[in-house]
């Protein structure tokens, strides 16, 4: 006798191509609004670094998610008061999988290191548009912490509260369950863990295992707000390792 799906009767799309529309059109969007923040930036010479450029087409991320969950029947009324229950438990969850993910970062890290002994200068060309982004990333992030308190307070913000809750509330809630309710584990946490890997850019390689873990979290728990407490964990750290170790 097959299992029961975990996610049944979860409020969310009933096919694919919704996932796919809805994915197109949150690009789009982002998209219209990195350009309209360039102007903006432009003409009031702001010099916005890359980080808080994205702030923007993150928060379009949060707001289209949303809508579309209010669309589909979620009461976020009750969502919200159901996230505030048990602070003090998903926070511990939340520490107990930052272990977990600290380890399996561990296993990339020294999964590569044992693939550059054996291929060498091929993988060191394959791999230079990730370590390229990741000296750019570090110098705004040390550029912005060196001009302006606040302007760091900002990226801060926008790394570790808004692009945990969008991303979470998107890769997991929406696209992860949409494809767990037809599909089994690994399926769709490789589909969704391919997807939030690509919004990332050039970063995706080392993304990928790191999505696929997240949608294994939430498979376990299902329970969003451990997703994000643990999300925020990660850019945390990782944010100030740029800023101070890089």
């Amino acid at each position: 006798m097959d299992k029961p799906n975990p996610f049944a009767g979860v409020k969310t799309y009933d096919n694919y191509t919704h996932i796919w529309q809805l994915t197109g059109f949150i690009l789009l969007l982002q998209v219209i609004v990195a350009v309209l923040a360039g102007v903006v930036s432009a003409i009031g010479r702001l010099h916005l670094s890359d980080f808080e450029a994205t702030l923007p087409a993150v928060l379009v991320m949060a707001y289209v998610s949303y809508a579309v969950l209010e669309g589909l029947g979620v009461n976020w009324r009750d969502s919200l008061a159901d996230w505030g229950r048990r602070p003090g438990r998903d926070l511990l969850l939340a520490v107990k999988y930052f272990l977990g993910y600290a380890l399996l970062l561990g296993v990339v890290f020294a999964a590569l290191m044992g693939a550059y002994g054996l291929l060498g200068d091929g993988l060191a060309a394959v791999m230079r548009p990730v370590t390229e982004k990741n000296t750019v990333e570090n110098a705004a992030l040390q550029g912005v912490a060196a001009v302006s308190r606040l302007r760091f307070l900002l990226v801060l913000f926008s790394a570790c509260v808004v692009a945990p809750v969008a991303e979470e509330i998107f890769f997991r809630r929406i696209v992860f369950t949409t494809i767990r309710l037809k599909k089994g584990f690994w399926p769709a946490a490789f589909w969704s863990g391919l997807l939030f890997a690509l919004f990332h850019g050039a970063a995706a390689p080392i993304i990928l295992p790191c999505g696929i873990y997240l949608a294994w979290v939430y498979e376990r728990e299902r329970r969003l707000p451990v997703n994000i407490l643990l999300h925020s964990m990660v850019n945390l750290t990782m944010v100030t390792l740029k800023v101070l170790l890089l």
